[in-house]
């Protein structure tokens, strides 16, 4: 065997007199320390089941404090049988799984507790401080080395494949092969001194070992982790990784940080993420590093490297400084958690609970050069006064996330924290919007529910009188739960807002409160706020309370203020909440308030309408109208225009609004429609002259007449048949020529046309005009000849040229229609004559019409008798056709009373 030699191993029970001799040497130095730490075990227990945390504190020149950010951990001391382990003896170092930790300790014992601190068992393999241990992946078997140059694997439940080696250098580190628990794994684990020794099992159970690694001066290895196939391993120069398959090394990665720090003090941490994923922490620098597959070039062009490279490399992902020391670190899903001490400790401030040597835990979000904090929360363990970076170690469980700090006097246990313990986070720092939203989105929620947390956050906001915001959660927190609704009723009565609470309260779908309830919210708005009683009021449906009882409340405060509108509104809608319609209505009325049409479309009140038309329209003649001409039924016209026969204005807007949309209701009224309409919307008037044949002719000329309307008045004077006066009114009146033109031909009367040629002669522009237009109207040599010898009238020879092309083109229509009547009476006539000679069959079988017998079947004398057949292919013998009929006999007896048709007789 290199470098030691196997010894014996010694059992628990055969040490326990040396252990004894030993307890007692240290007796005295132990005294110290507990007198030391006296006042820090004090604080331990108060706070034994949790580790003391301070969140940072951002020390700006202003003294300003930044909003305290959510820790990402929580923290636990263990306790158990350790707190007495830790009070005569100092922790060293610490290896654990899922199941156990193994704590060694200064006077070389190693320590096999469960996670709550309990102990196990207890092995004292050394005689001075261990300095590493490690654990297979299974937990079977424990590596432990010190300084006494002893390396000592023990299985905790077996003694087969245990073993202890002196060795000729001291050693630092150990570290087992992860499958060593496995029979045919070799067994092997590796230790470094100031070289890499690796032992393995051999025939007959030896072990064999085999130097990895040199040191050349490169210092002794000062910390080691296997995972997988890889082995990282670091010396003062820097670290290395192994591929434990080929026992090569594929990269070093040197140290880069200052040359100043002493090795003793600021030891390399390693920490293996997974197989793949290497993260290096050491002095005040961190990096992440990958295993990578090294691709084979395949172009046949390449000449081959002389040297051959190994398969896998490491490649540096992160990499970046830091403003404190790394005492430890591991992974927390993306993140990197450190165990860090800062750069700076001053112990100035340590009497102002600002002690800068505290131990830290940040959460760190690796970034390309740099990174960011994500949280850094600062631990109170025991002893912090006295210890150097050297005295921490972090132990990390990948897969549980479960983190262990370890100090000489304490060992402290960091999770990521539960669901729960967020809450308590959240709640504690008032942060209940954000816990209400988790306890809602969150399954993982155990110790508090939706309502617990509403009801908490309903009564922070009351307290900070947030009551907006307390009265919304009501609605979302209380749900359907009466006796809660209520309760919160109390709440906000006591601090008298319950005109905040009253938008919200249940209003039915399921869920009504006493009528108590509801009156005391009325009440306390009657006293406090009257706008807020209105829109209640309003808003509640009046079942829900007892409305006399509230209505007698109003009156009682109107008896003493009379004027106030508010009430007056409220009072109104009380009153209509129990069927007083009328009252609601008369109150509405006297406030001039358009509330009262909606009350009157709520409650069908349109046969009140009519009785109430005048106010109505005053106070809104639109909405008034709208409700006339759309309840006809139950607003007739006539008991709408009695009451505003004072008030035409109304009256006119009435009557148009019916003409408008009722024209046949409104038939009555268009005598009276023209008159409103020749005062108040005379463009409406002619048309309506125009369409309607239900007014009083008579009544409607004296109208236009008296009013000088010269337009209605023709139009009048032409449907009363006067049309000779409406001819003069247009041409001495309007002086509209071409209206009087239209109503000659329109009457086509010749005294009219005399009346329009009497009028024109004297003035040449309008016999001009005469001529254009009259076409064959009238003749017109009655114009011609009548024009006065020597008047000169302009455009005189293109209007006669029109005249002649006028009549030359009637002749012409006149004879094309000539020829095509002619035309068109030939071929009808044609066509009648051939339908009438067209034979017409006369079959065996057809019967006479008279006598119902075959005509070619009945003899008489043994002659054939003679067959008549009509047009209308009726058949008859000639002895059926009576011979008295006269004409009649041309005439078939069956269609006689259809027009004649002519017959052959055969």
């Amino acid at each position: 065997m290199m470098g030691g030699k196997e010894e014996k191993q010694t059992s628990p029970v055969q040490n326990k007199e040396q252990e004894k001799k030993e307890e007692e040497q240290v007796q005295d130095k132990q005294e110290k320390k507990e007198e030391e730490f006296k006042e820090k075990k004090a604080e331990g227990k108060k706070g034994s089941e949790g580790a003391v945390k301070k969140e940072v504190e951002d020390e700006e020149e202003d003294s300003e404090e930044e909003e305290e950010e959510e820790p990402k951990l929580k923290y636990e001391r263990v306790c158990g049988d350790l707190r007495d382990i830790l009070k005569r003896d100092a922790a060293t170092c610490i290896a654990a799984n899922s199941k156990l930790i193994i704590v060694g300790t200064s006077w070389g014992r190693i320590h096999v507790l469960d996670h709550q601190g309990n102990k196990v068992r207890e092995f004292a393999p050394h005689n001075s401080p261990v300095t590493q241990l490690d654990l297979d992946a299974n937990g079977d078997y424990i590596a432990s080395c010190c300084h006494d140059r002893r390396v000592v694997v023990q299985g905790l439940y077996t003694s087969e494949n245990s073993h202890t080696l002196v060795l000729e250098a001291p050693v630092r580190c150990v570290t087992l092969d992860p499958m060593y628990y496995k029979p045919r794994s070799g067994r092997r684990f590796v230790v470094g001194t100031t070289k890499l020794i690796l032992y393995e099992k051999a025939l007959f159970g030896q072990l064999r070992s085999s130097v990895l690694a040199e040191g050349g001066g490169a210092g002794p290895v000062r910390a080691m982790r296997w995972a997988g196939q890889f082995l990282a391993w670091a010396t003062d120069s820097g670290v290395r990784v192994t591929d434990m398959a080929t026992k090569s090394i594929i990269t070093l990665i040197k140290r880069d940080h200052s040359l100043a720090l002493p090795g003793e003090q600021y030891l390399p941490h390693l920490c293996w993420a997974n197989e793949q994923t290497l993260m290096v922490g050491w002095g005040d620098s961190i990096k992440v590093c990958r295993v990578r597959v090294r691709s084979t070039p395949h172009s046949p062009h390449l000449t081959p490297a002389p040297v051959s490279l190994p398969l896998h490399y490491l490649e540096i992902v992160f990499m970046f400084t830091t403003d404190f020391y790394v005492c430890g670190l591991g992974p927390l899903d993306e993140h990197v958690v450190v165990l860090a001490y800062n750069k700076r400790t001053d112990r100035q401030q340590a009497s102002l609970g600002l002690d800068s040597r505290r131990p830290q835990i940040r959460v760190l979000e690796p970034l390309q050069g740099t990174f960011e904090e994500l949280s850094m929360d600062v631990l109170e363990t025991r002893g912090y006064q006295e210890y150097l970076p050297a005295n921490y170690h972090l132990e990390c469980l990948v897969e549980d996330k479960q983190f262990y700090i370890v100090c000489p006097q304490d060992i402290v246990v960091a999770k990521p924290r539960s669901a729960d313990d967020r809450m308590e986070w959240l709640l504690e720092h008032n942060k209940y919007a954000e816990a209400l939203e988790l306890v809602r989105a969150s399954r993982e929620v155990r110790q508090h529910t939706v309502l617990s947390v509403g009801q908490a956050y309903i009564d922070h906001l009351m307290s900070v009188h947030r009551y907006q915001e307390a009265a919304k959660m009501c609605t979302e927190i209380l749900g359907q739960d009466k006796a809660l609704w209520e309760q919160a009723v109390v709440w906000f009565n006591r601090a008298r807002q319950l005109r905040v609470l009253s938008p919200h309260l249940p209003q039915g779908e399921g869920l009504y409160l006493d009528p108590a309830v509801y009156q005391t919210v009325l009440l306390d708005l009657l006293h406090s706020d009257h706008q807020g009683f209105l829109q209640v009021v309003q808003q509640w449906s009046g079942h829900l309370y007892n409305v006399p009882y509230i209505i007698n409340a109003v009156l009682e405060l109107l008896a003493r203020n009379t004027n106030n509108l508010t009430l007056l509104r409220a009072l109104a809608h009380l009153y209509s909440n129990i069927d007083k319609h009328d009252k609601a209505l008369a109150i509405y009325l006297k406030l001039k308030h358009t509330g009262v049409f909606a009350l009157i479309g709520r409650h069908n009140l349109y046969s009140c309408v009519a009785k109430h038309v005048v106010d109505l329209m005053t106070l809104d003649a639109a909405a008034t109208l709208e409700m006339c001409v759309q309840h006809t039924d139950a607003v007739p016209p006539e008991s709408v225009t009695a009451p505003l026969t004072n008030h035409q204005e109304y009256l006119y807007k009435y009557l148009d609004a019916l003409y408008e949309h009722c024209r046949d209701l409104s038939k009555p009224y268009h005598t009276l429609l023209i008159s409103l309409y020749a005062d108040w919307n005379r463009p409406k008037l002619l048309p309506l002259l125009l369409h309607s044949s239900s007014y009083d002719l008579e009544a409607a000329l004296r109208v236009c007449q008296s009013r000088c309307l010269t337009v209605e008045t023709i139009h009048l004077l032409d449907r009363t048949g006067n049309s000779q006066e409406s001819l003069r009114l247009i041409l001495e009146e309007q002086q509209d020529l071409p209206w009087a033109i239209r109503l000659c031909k329109e009457h086509d009367d010749v005294d009219l046309w005399g009346q329009l040629i009497n009028y024109s002669l004297d003035k040449p522009e309008c016999i001009r005009q005469l001529l254009n237009n009259i076409g064959t109207h009238i003749d017109p040599l009655l114009i011609v000849q009548r024009i006065p010898e020597g008047m000169e009238i302009p455009g005189l020879r293109d209007a006669l040229v029109k005249i002649l092309h006028d009549y030359h083109l009637q002749i012409e229509l006149r004879t094309g229609c000539q020829h095509i009547l002619v035309a068109d009476g030939s071929n009808l006539l044609k066509k009648k004559v051939a339908a009438q000679n067209v034979a017409v069959p006369v079959y065996r079988d057809t019967e006479c019409a008279a006598c119902n017998k075959k005509v070619l079947n009945h003899r008489r004398g043994g002659e054939q008798s003679s067959v008549v057949v009509f047009a209308c292919r009726h058949v008859y013998h000639q002895l059926c056709v009576p011979e008295d009929a006269g004409q009649e006999q041309e005439v078939c007896l069956v269609c006689r009373n259809d027009k004649r048709r002519n017959f052959l007789t055969f």
